[in-house]
């Protein structure tokens, strides 16, 4: 097996090559002269001196050490770049104001997502190259996901680029797109509610009931679930990903109103939990994939 192919193994990534259409992106993109820009995998450096071109200063990330290496012969003497080679998902995240840009590995894909919109410190503006289905259930199309719900009301999400396979070496087998996380100026849940909204639709969506009605009955007393009936009736009724966030944003909403500390005891900590075990299935999954690699 060549070594770039053993690379595109272990590090999942197809790197876009035109760089009139990389700079049109960016050009078309919220990035400007005034703006810190944040880089995951900056691979070759197509989407970098883009960057570079464009923004105040850049940071890359790349785990790679053999395109650390090459990146830094090709930028080495540009000042308006800092390169620092490892693990994005081990990197922190800066502590002013900033905006990423990048093609990321679609394994990692997730908990990029994750980090860069939970985190205490998230960019003002993303834009991000991934598969198209990941895309959508991000988006919440055709119809709401937990991960939708989970950063709806505090970041608006959509689709600004779609791509054909042959922008990319390799060509993926997946159709890809550039999907813009815009930080919402106003969220649609206050920040201090933020941990209480996510463990209340984690809570409703991981209960593995048919829909909300039976969920709501099985983590909340009799008299929360009366007042949540009479409020949203056959809204209920349904399964979690076919009710909107608007009326997941009331739904919780009534629930703060009721100010009952039964409510919040019962469903306390389904977010981390699921976060937990999420992690550890993400960890299995990449250790797999090394353990492959290195047969």
């Amino acid at each position: 097996m060549s070594r770039s192919r053993q690379r595109r193994i272990q590090y999942a990534q197809n790197f876009l090559h035109n760089p009139r259409l990389v700079r049109q992106l960016v050009d078309q993109s919220s990035l400007g002269a005034g703006d810190l820009a944040l880089e995951i995998g900056p691979g070759d450096g197509a989407i970098t001196s883009a960057l570079v071109d464009a923004c105040r200063h850049v940071i890359a990330v790349e785990k790679d050490p053999y395109r650390v290496e090459r990146l830094g012969k090709r930028f080495g003497q540009e000042s308006r770049l800092t390169l620092f080679g490892g693990d994005f998902l081990d990197f922190p995240l800066p502590a002013s104001r900033y905006k990423v840009f990048a093609s990321i590995p679609y394994n990692a894909t997730a908990a990029i997502v994750g980090k860069l919109t939970t985190g205490v410190a998230p960019p003002d503006d993303s834009y991000l190259v991934m598969q198209h289905e990941a895309a959508a259930r991000f988006m919440g199309i055709p119809s709401e996901t937990l991960v939708s719900l989970q950063r709806k009301p505090w970041f608006d999400l959509s689709v600004s680029y779609t791509f054909r396979r042959s922008d990319f070496r390799p060509s993926p087998a997946v159709e890809s797109v550039l999907l813009q996380i815009e930080r919402r100026h106003q969220p649609l849940v206050p920040a201090v509610q933020r941990s209480r909204y996510e463990d209340f639709v984690v809570a409703m969506f991981t209960a593995w009931k048919p829909t909300v009605r039976q969920a709501a009955k099985a983590a909340f007393p009799r008299d929360v679930v009366a007042v949540l009936d009479h409020s949203f009736g056959r809204d209920l009724d349904q399964r979690p990903s076919e009710i909107g966030l608007a009326t997941w944003i009331v739904a919780f909403q009534t629930l703060v109103d009721l100010d009952d500390p039964r409510v919040w005891r019962a469903i306390a900590g389904a977010a981390a939990k699921l976060e937990r075990e999420q992690a550890g299935v993400a960890k299995r999954s990449r250790t797999d994939i090394t353990v492959r690699h290195n047969r």
